[in-house]
């Protein structure tokens, strides 16, 4: 277990750019990177086609681009005026095709704004995301999403999509947990669905409340089989290459001793 693959989310460190952050990963042997892909990070769909191509080249020259985070709600997809649809319908499309230009299995919208079941049920299965070249995984931002009444007309939104699966966030689930809680009756379904796990330590360490149940729930799902791919995400406030590296490392050994430690 502790030799499983932990890439890094490029909202970690700050200051490079994006061959220059492969370049910096593949000398510390980080083995892959998620790339933020939204307004926010590199604003991938409104790169141009040459720029795209040389940042896939110098992908394989270093480290994969294997995900790319975009920040559309789900919530502009399903709610709101048929402008509003649309435009994030096109938001989707265009990031999830760029993506694929780079290399990326998996493209991440946002569940950010809790949505009410009969807002789920209508998304059909989002068929918006029928046309996309790669996966589309939807991370849980908010606590809502688990709330009884919203968790099964959320997985079963996400079960029909195609190519369905979901983004989980150790900060975000933890946040979700009772005080002391060992578990939930939600987080079992949650990872059920999941294909990506960040470590997401903001600033509190990841020794915080609630993360390790997330994560040791996460191992158990790898040693049965399943297929989750693992990075992590430092989102505290000095986020220079030095800082983040530290808190990789940390990160990392922190999930090595932890995945050994559960192990049966």
């Amino acid at each position: 277990m502790n030799t499983t693959p932990v890439g890094l989310y490029s909202i970690s460190v700050r200051g490079l750019n994006v061959p220059d952050l492969l370049a910096w990963a593949a000398s510390h042997t980080i083995p892959f990177v998620h790339l933020r892909g939204g307004p926010r990070g590199v604003d991938l769909a409104f790169q141009p086609a040459s720029t795209v191509w040389r940042w896939r080249k110098a992908a394989a020259e270093t480290v994969p681009i294997t995900g790319v985070t975009a920040d559309i709600d789900v919530a502009d997809l399903l709610t709101g005026d048929a402008r509003t649809r649309r435009r994030a319908a096109r938001d989707v499309a265009e990031v999830a095709e760029t993506a694929a230009m780079l290399g990326a299995g998996w493209v991440r919208l946002l569940a950010r704004t809790p949505l009410t079941a009969s807002d789920l049920h209508q998304g059909a299965g989002l068929p918006v995301l029928a046309d996309s070249p790669i996966p589309v995984l939807i991370e849980p931002h908010h606590p809502g999403w688990v709330a009884p009444d919203t968790l099964r007309p959320f997985l079963d939104l996400v079960g029909a999509c195609p190519q369905p699966g979901l983004l989980a966030d150790t900060a975000q689930l933890a946040a979700a947990l009772p005080p002391g809680s060992e578990g939930a009756s939600w987080l079992g379904p949650v990872l059920d669905h999941a294909r990506v796990l960040h470590l997401s330590d903001p600033g509190t360490g990841l020794d915080a409340a609630g993360h390790a149940v997330v994560a040791a729930a996460a191992a158990d799902r790898i040693r049965a089989g399943q297929r989750l791919e693992i990075a992590v995400e430092w989102t505290g406030a000095d986020r220079s290459p030095d800082e983040c590296l530290t808190r990789y490392q940390e990160a990392t050994a922190w999930w090595g001793r932890l995945a050994t430690a559960y192990r049966q």
